[in-house]
């Protein structure tokens, strides 16, 4: 959520920021927000003076009763009061609920160095790092891959609970675990603590990370509960400080974690849709800060240069890509990308997200710090996907694959596979 004093003083920044973002048809909303909130402002000073002459009254009262003088010419005017109060009160309880509805459906506002474009084919390419090696054999998909190694059921899977979730074997379960716990060392090492989080929170909750509009249908509920699966870590990192207030000192705050996440949402795009590349039920490493407003912008570039370092260890080739106005989220105000390189696919394809969402969560959770000058105002939440290791073990599949069937696995992560280098047929 922007702050509504952004559009009482400058409303323009906020008109031009849903330009640029190709929002056009949510212009009008600022006009009406406006409106209402001068509205609430009215009934409260209307309010505070019904208040004000309420207590006038009752010392009137008192004083005419102690000088035994008739107090019916105000009478009748104090009984009236309580209910002129309540009506108005109930004005502004309505009209501050509808402002929070369409302020929760305004986005962040970008931060100027976004490219300007409507959509995905219009982001930025910034960089590509790894050498693509092109195989003198036909690449097979990850899924044919790990069938004929017997490290993968995906049949089974989708008769346990249809298509999108997967029994992984043997040495793949393995490679999930050891990306898993290489991805939590690799950030130990940058100073984060680990968090285990729970996997499901409620809809308010839920409400302060996400927009609920976007992703009702992606998200999974619990039925006869306030209750959903997490999409993320994300989803359960950043409301951890809900309504709380954090020492100027303690900031930044690095947390990650591991945790399986849910998504309803699969599709059918790219040539393999059986498989790891998507799927109802992942896991995945996050790296969530909630930051001092003045370093947020430097702290995205050091989480995205945090992701770049653990794939190019993987001997992954992938390309970093900053996301236009028109693809990046309502919640973040700069986004970078890294897509790895599936030869399988012959293209790059997303595996990380690094975000500054500013305050905009932090509004909505109510998360603050306190200044040194001990007043108050909302941490900046950044957050970063270290790896969902299903993407990740596709993209391991593929570009570590050999002529005769075995994948090459990286050597960072072979000290968690008991030493093996390679994975083959028994």
């Amino acid at each position: 959520m922007i702050d509504i004093r952004l559009l009482r003083e400058n409303p323009k920044i906020v008109k031009d920021n849903l330009k640029k973002r190709f929002k056009e048809d949510k212009i009008n909303l600022i006009d009406e927000i406006i409106e209402k909130d001068r509205l609430v402002r009215d009934l409260k000073k209307e309010t505070d003076d019904l208040r004000q002459r309420r207590n006038e009254l009752a010392q009137e009262i008192n004083t005419l009763k102690k000088q035994n003088k008739d107090v019916k010419p105000i009478l009748k005017e104090a009984k009236e009061l309580p209910e002129k109060i309540k009506e108005r009160e109930t004005s502004m309880e309505n009209l501050q609920n509808e402002i929070n509805y369409y302020m929760l459906r305004l986005p962040n506002i970008l931060h100027e160095s976004v490219p300007k474009g409507k959509d995905a084919s219009e982001n930025k390419e910034i960089r590509k790092v790894g050498k693509i090696e092109k195989k003198n054999f036909e690449i097979k998909s990850h899924s044919d891959l790990a069938e004929e190694l017997k490290i993968a059921d995906f049949e089974a899977g989708r008769k346990l609970a249809g298509q999108g979730f997967n029994y992984l074997l043997g040495d793949l379960a393995l490679l999930d675990l050891a990306l898993q716990r290489y991805g939590i060392d690799f950030l130990v090492k940058k100073s984060f603590k680990v968090v285990i989080p729970p996997i499901l929170i409620r809809k308010e909750t839920m409400e302060g990370v996400v927009n609920m509009a976007d992703f009702e249908e992606v998200i999974y509920k619990i039925e006869n509960e306030d209750l959903y699966l997490i999409g993320t870590a994300e989803n359960s990192l950043v409301p951890i400080f809900k309504d709380e207030k954090i020492d100027y000192d303690e900031l930044p705050i690095k947390l990650c974690a591991v945790t399986p996440c849910f998504r309803k949402e699969i599709g059918s795009r790219g040539v393999d849709t059986k498989g790891l590349f998507r799927m109802h039920q992942f896991n995945k490493v996050e790296q969530v800060i909630f930051s001092k407003p003045e370093d947020s912008y430097k702290i995205l570039e050091e989480i995205q240069k945090i992701s770049e370092e653990f794939f190019k260890s993987l001997e992954i080739p992938f390309r970093v890509i900053e996301i236009c106005s028109g693809d990046i989220g309502d919640k973040q105000a700069k986004q970078y990308d890294i897509e790895a390189w599936f030869p399988r696919q012959d293209s790059y394809k997303e595996v990380t997200s690094a975000s500054n969402c500013t305050d905009y969560q932090a509004r909505r959770l109510n998360i603050k710090y306190l200044k040194k000058d001990t007043s108050r105002d909302y941490v900046h939440i950044l957050n970063n996907t270290m790896v969902a290791t299903s993407r990740a073990m596709v993209a391991i599949l593929e570009n570590h694959q050999n002529k005769d069937g075995s994948i090459n696995i990286p050597k960072v992560l072979q000290p968690y596979l008991f030493g093996k280098n390679k994975i083959s047929r028994d």
